[in-house]
């Protein structure tokens, strides 16, 4: 039968079956397309080390707090990455397709606690391997050297993306409040008038470092000096009561 084209349409359904089966049959890595980037050997060799579990929906695979040793493939399903706010309110961060990889807390050196939630949001097949194994299958010989380098980047990423999390919670008063103890404690210089940042933070930064309007974040600025909880000498902000805004953060 020909198409539109005039050219006789293909019968066979073997393209088909190379689609569908990493879908639907192939229970192997290789079906994975966030894992495709690994050697076929790589693949292998985590498969082989992986311990299989099943989670139904809803239910936990590991909770902010415990010790991280291991790291988690999606094999079937979707997990879901979530953290919780200052005042209990939880922040789903992302949905997690199969092949893709988490729990990367445990790449820290020396130890670091899951910051996360991780769940099934659907039933979920997942694969756990320890942090060393995982770097040994990537690196081989290598794995100390690179685990090291994995380490370091990762522990940034981590604190970058608790911010984030925290941020999506917070209202835009929190928000200001938190850029300004952050700017403290990266650039303050602690005296008699309280915490004076050492570097000039324009207000087109602190909206931008807010995530809210520079009229809107003006207006938080006014009201936080008419309170007495910061002021500006010589184009510097002086923050006059640091515990104040860090209970205000903690309270949003």
């Amino acid at each position: 039968m020909a198409g539109l084209s005039g050219k006789p349409r293909h019968t066979s359904r073997a393209p088909w079956r190379q689609v569908a089966a990493p879908l639907a049959g192939d229970r192997s890595l290789r079906g994975l397309a966030a894992l495709k980037r690994l050697k076929p050997e790589q693949r292998e060799a985590l498969q082989r080390r992986l311990e299989v579990r099943e989670y139904r929906r809803a239910e936990l695979i590991y909770q902010p707090g415990q010790e991280a040793r291991s790291l988690y493939v999606v094999l079937a399903g979707v997990a879901r990455l979530s953290i919780s706010s200052p005042n209990g309110r939880r922040v789903l961060l992302n949905l997690l397709p199969a092949g893709e990889i988490f729990g990367h807390s445990a790449l820290v050196e020396g130890g670091h606690p899951h910051v996360f939630e991780a769940a099934a949001y659907t039933d979920v097949r997942a694969g756990r391997i320890g942090a060393d194994e995982f770097l040994e299958v990537l690196a081989g010989e290598r794995a100390r050297e690179v685990g090291e380098l994995i380490s370091f980047v990762t522990e940034r990423w981590i604190t970058l993306v608790i911010r984030l999390g925290r941020f999506l919670a917070q209202d835009l008063r929190a928000r200001v409040a938190s850029s300004l103890i952050e700017a403290a404690r990266g650039f303050g210089v602690q005296d008699a008038r309280g915490h004076v940042l050492s570097l000039r933070i324009t207000q087109d930064a602190l909206a931008d470092l807010s995530a809210g309007s520079l009229r809107k974040v003006n207006a938080v600025l006014r009201r936080f000096e008419a309170e007495g909880l910061i002021g500006k000498e010589e184009g510097r902000i002086v923050l006059r009561q640091l515990g104040t805004l860090e209970e205000l953060v903690l309270a949003s």
